[in-house]
């Protein structure tokens, strides 16, 4: 279930600039992931380094796709004056209980066991030191704060979390583990260089406990104006259920609009231009995140659940193609309607930050393209009616 921040902040429909997205749809940005501790596996591979990416790629300073005339790929489908259903985008209970679950689940603590020893496949919580010929190194410390693992698992090197098992929490127990041969070197305290490959090293590990049944808050005015206020600005339940229902419905609104677009609009076919340089910029995004949290972009990929960088090109064709079509629609739409933005409309968009908007992107090509999807999305929202 996705939490119910991400959610919300998906469903205000503003365009996102900063990220590319907009409500017409978009390439799915990668997300954040930590960075693994030098008790992580095998570090075989270098951490990618940043990439710029070319936003302006394949588009003119107004916006639009070069030497790509859109109406030779889309037919435009009855788009003004919309009905549409009450009953299809009212959300449900079931919808509105989905929904504040997934803010509790965000604050939810584990039932601490601690009367029992660790079972292979148990989630525990743990400490440890590392050192390696008596001497600590830099990320092999968790530094009190402890950190939950899997028993048994192979997230870490060597047998690490094999040795975990049969212990009880309150223990502290030594786990000897050796580094594979090419794994990376680490530091010292003092900045030296400490070499990890393929020598034995000392975890001194204490369980703290562990993980049962989590234990949810309730989703009461105490738990809405401690937890939900600063960013969402609710002070009640009440006031929150009521927010929380509108947003629910205009997402509803929105994905009833997309379909509606998609299912009536005839889209011969994505131009292979528009393909390529979307998905070269999501396969920078991609590098750009592995680089951010110190990881090679093939442990990334293999996190995401892709087992080579040619799965996660065949996922973008075959999951993305649909809100590729959904951008194509929206801007033949703001072509019909001589929606074209101007200078201005990105000055209002960005407001003071147009100069930076404007070097991040690399000028104007792609942030009035993103305008332009946008104006075609807003038209057929405010053209449409709910009976």
């Amino acid at each position: 279930m996705k939490h119910a921040m991400i959610r919300l902040a998906a469903l205000a429909l503003a365009i996102s600039m900063a990220a590319g997205l907009t409500a017409c749809g978009g390439a799915a940005s990668s997300g954040s992931t930590s960075s693994s501790s030098a008790a992580s596996g095998s570090s075989s591979t270098s951490a990618a380094s940043q990439v710029d990416i070319d936003f302006s790629k394949n588009l003119t300073e107004d916006g639009k796709w070069v030497d790509v005339n859109l109406t030779d790929y889309v037919t435009l489908p009855d788009y003004k004056n919309i009905a549409i259903p009450t009953d299809e985008i009212t959300p449900t209970e079931e919808d509105l209980e989905s929904q504040r679950q997934a803010f509790v689940e965000q604050y939810a603590t584990p039932t601490e066991i601690t009367d029992r020893a660790v079972e292979d496949g148990d989630q525990v919580n743990i400490d440890y030191v590392g050192s390696v010929d008596g001497v600590e190194f830099t990320g092999g410390n968790t530094n009190g704060a402890g950190t939950t693992v899997t028993a048994g698992s192979t997230a870490y090197v060597d047998d690490f979390l094999t040795q975990i098992i049969g212990h009880k929490p309150g223990e502290t127990f030594d786990v000897v583990v050796t580094f594979p041969e090419d794994y990376n070197d680490s530091t010292d305290a003092d900045g030296n260089t400490i070499v990890l490959a393929g020598k034995e090293a000392v975890f001194k590990t204490t369980i703290n406990y562990i993980e049962g049944d989590p234990i949810y808050p309730e989703f009461d005015d105490a738990f809405v104006a401690e937890n939900l206020q600063s960013q969402y600005g609710w002070t009640t339940a009440d006031q929150a259920n009521e927010e929380i229902k509108n947003t629910l419905t205009e997402y509803n609104k929105s994905q009833y609009l997309q379909n509606y677009l998609l299912e009536n609009a005839k889209v011969k076919e994505v131009p292979e231009v528009i393909l390529n340089t979307m998905l070269e910029q999501e396969e920078a995004n991609l590098n750009n995140t592995a680089a951010t949290n110190g990881l090679p972009v093939e442990y990334l990929l293999m996190m995401y659940g892709y087992e080579n960088m040619d799965a996660f090109r065949e996922d973008f064709k075959t999951q993305y193609t649909d809100q590729i079509k959904l951008q194509m629609i929206c801007e033949t739409i703001a072509d019909a309607e001589g929606l074209q933005p101007t200078e201005q409309d990105l000055k209002d968009a960005f407001g003071d930050n147009y100069d930076k908007a404007l070097e991040t992107y690399g000028g104007t090509a792609y942030p009035m393209h993103q305008l332009r999807i946008q104006n075609g999305y807003n038209f057929v929202v405010e053209n449409s009616t709910v009976a």
